[in-house]
C-alpha cells in the first residue's frame, strides 16, 4: 500500500503569495504589530502555529497563550475570506491538481492524505475557494502539532486508520518547500518537488521536480506506480 501525501500552499493551491500577504494582516489585526516577517524560511516551525508562536515572541517579547493565537488564526480567516471576495482570480489550483488527485483515486493500492501547515479553518477555504475538492482525503493541519513532522505523522496515521492498516509501504509526500524537504527526509518518505519556487529544492538535490500535474503521466511514472494501479 502506497501513501501520497500533499502539502497546500504552492503545492496544490497556487497561494504562497498572498497568503504571505493575508498573514501580515492578520497578524497586525490580532497584535497590532506590523513588520511580521514573512520569509518562512526564517522560522523554526514553518506552520501557522510555529509562525505565530515565534512571531509573538519576536514582537511582544511573550509567550502565546490560545486565545493570542487562535486570534490570528481567526483573522488569518478573515483576511483569506475578504481578499477572496475582492480578487477571487488569486485562488486558483496549481494546473491539473484537481484532476491529478482524481487520478490517483481510481488507482488501487493508493491512498491519498494532506499534511499542511496551515489552520484547519484556512487549510479548507484555500481548498474550496480553489476548487479542490478534497472530499474523503485525510487531512492534518497546524493544530496537530508545531512541526512538519508533527503533522506529517498525524495524517499518515489517519490515512491508515481509515484504509484500516497500521504502517504503509511506501509514503511519498509532494512539497513545496525547503522544510517539506526536510521534514520528508526526518520522516523516511519519498519526495516530490512541485510548483513554481523548485530552484531551492534543485539546489538541495532534489531530483524528482515538476511545475505542476499538466503532465500526468510523467509524475506517475517518476513514481513508478504502474506496479499498482
Amino acid at each position: 500500500m502506497v501513501l501520497i501525501m500533499f502539502d497546500i500552499d504552492g503545492t496544490l493551491t497556487e497561494s504562497y503569495a498572498y497568503d504571505q500577504q493575508a498573514y501580515a494582516g492578520a497578524f497586525l489585526d490580532a497584535t497590532g504589530c506590523s513588520g511580521v516577517n514573512t520569509d518562512w524560511h526564517s522560522y523554526e516551525h514553518v506552520t501557522s502555529h510555529g509562525i505565530t508562536v515565534q512571531a509573538i515572541r519576536c514582537h511582544l517579547g511573550q509567550d502565546a497563550d490560545a486565545a493570542m493565537i487562535q486570534a490570528v488564526e481567526q483573522r488569518m480567516l478573515r483576511r483569506l475570506q475578504a481578499l477572496y471576495r475582492h480578487s477571487p482570480e488569486l485562488f486558483c489550483e496549481v494546473a491539473g491538481a484537481s484532476d491529478f488527485l482524481d487520478y490517483l483515486r481510481g488507482l488501487d493500492g493508493v491512498t491519498l492524505s494532506l499534511a499542511t501547515g496551515c489552520w484547519l479553518s484556512e487549510a479548507r477555504f484555500k481548498l474550496s475557494a480553489s476548487g479542490i475538492d478534497v472530499d474523503g482525503i485525510q487531512m492534518a493541519s497546524s493544530e496537530d502539532g508545531c512541526s512538519r513532522t508533527d503533522i506529517m505523522t498525524a495524517a499518515a496515521r489517519r490515512a491508515g486508520n481509515a484504509v484500516g492498516i497500521p504502517s504503509f509501504d511506501r509514503v511519498i509526500y509532494f512539497g513545496d518547500g525547503l522544510w517539506d524537504m526536510k521534514a520528508a527526509a526526518a520522516l523516511g518518505y519519498e519526495f516530490v518537488g512541485i510548483g513554481e519556487r523548485t530552484e531551492l529544492l534543485r539546489q538541495a538535490g532534489v531530483s524528482c521536480l515538476h511545475r505542476d500535474y499538466s503532465a500526468p503521466a510523467a509524475l506517475i511514472s517518476s513514481l513508478a506506480l504502474s506496479a499498482v494501479s
